[in-house]
């Protein structure tokens, strides 16, 4: 029997029994692994971490997407850094009012492996005239980016070592970069690591970035099942008033055309009240 082994924190490791191997390898920037679990369905790893599960996929990207998306007036102009599963892109596109969409991820291999053996996932992304993707480096494309954008939408992987390359990708310089790119009222959302008790660590630190930028920062999460923890988020702009007491009148206001079968409405404004112990140790 194969197993899967992949370490949550400083103290505990998960276990998964893989019932079939998919594909195995590297390419020129992670290694990768797709694998079927009994309870998760087709799971997806980068560098022995995973990155979606079809079990709960839904639950991930709908998360990422969606408060901002709904926070936003009319969001037309849509960039996605990484995203390579296209689930990202697929909820993006749910939105009638979006007109483009352009799709920044550095692996070109990666995202054809995931056209492969996870396809449903962005068939609908993928096929749709207004996303746009190209294989490049963020820093690269947004050093001559000519767009204006409504929302930023970070779909990258985690990081535990803010001594790495990869800190870049939730580094204020990155932030201050995009910052001149955005239209008025423009939002910038990302994945923003696991809330616990105890650590949170990842959390914090892309918090203090973001707001070393942007004036008003909050953070929400999900219980995301195949990731064993509460899972953060992190939005920002300039003025979110926005997702203060109205939130929920909005919020279900402007979903109304939307179907999103893995949280909902009420769970996406839920997620923004945090529990107190988890508040207190990202320092909010």
């Amino acid at each position: 029997m194969i197993k899967y082994t992949e370490v949550l924190n400083v103290s505990d490791s998960v276990e998964m029994e893989v019932q079939y191997i998919l594909a195995k390898g590297k390419t020129p920037f992670a290694e990768y692994l797709f694998f079927e679990s009994k309870m998760h369905g087709v799971c997806v790893s980068l560098d022995g971490d995973i990155q979606s599960c079809e079990s709960d996929e839904g639950m991930y990207h709908e998360a990422l997407v969606h408060p901002a998306m709904l926070a936003h007036p009319n969001p037309k102009v849509v960039l996605i850094m990484g995203g390579g599963e296209g689930a990202t892109a697929r909820e993006v596109l749910r939105h009638k009012s979006v007109q483009k969409v352009v799709m920044v991820d550095i692996d070109e291999e990666f995202v054809s492996l995931c056209k492969t053996h996870i396809k449903s996932w962005g068939k609908s992304a993928y096929s749709d005239p207004r996303l746009e993707v190209l294989y490049m480096d963020i820093n690269e494309y947004l050093r001559t980016c000519n767009e204006k954008f409504d929302i930023v939408i970070g779909d990258l992987i985690d990081v535990d070592d803010w001594d790495s390359p990869a800190a870049f990708l939730y580094g204020e310089d990155l932030y201050k970069t995009i910052k001149p790119l955005l239209n008025t009222n423009a939002i910038i959302a990302t994945q923003g690591g696991a809330l616990d008790t105890q650590e949170s660590r990842n959390h914090k630190h892309i918090r203090e970035m973001m707001a070393r930028v942007f004036g008003d920062v909050r953070s929400y999460g999900v219980i995301v099942p195949s990731f064993y923890h509460l899972w953060g988020y992190v939005i920002a702009s300039d003025d979110l008033s926005i997702v203060d007491k109205d939130l929920s009148e909005k919020f279900f206001s402007r979903a109304k055309d939307l179907t999103l079968d893995s949280l909902g409405v009420e769970s996406l404004v839920a997620a923004f009240t945090l529990p107190k112990q988890i508040k207190k140790n990202i320092g909010i």
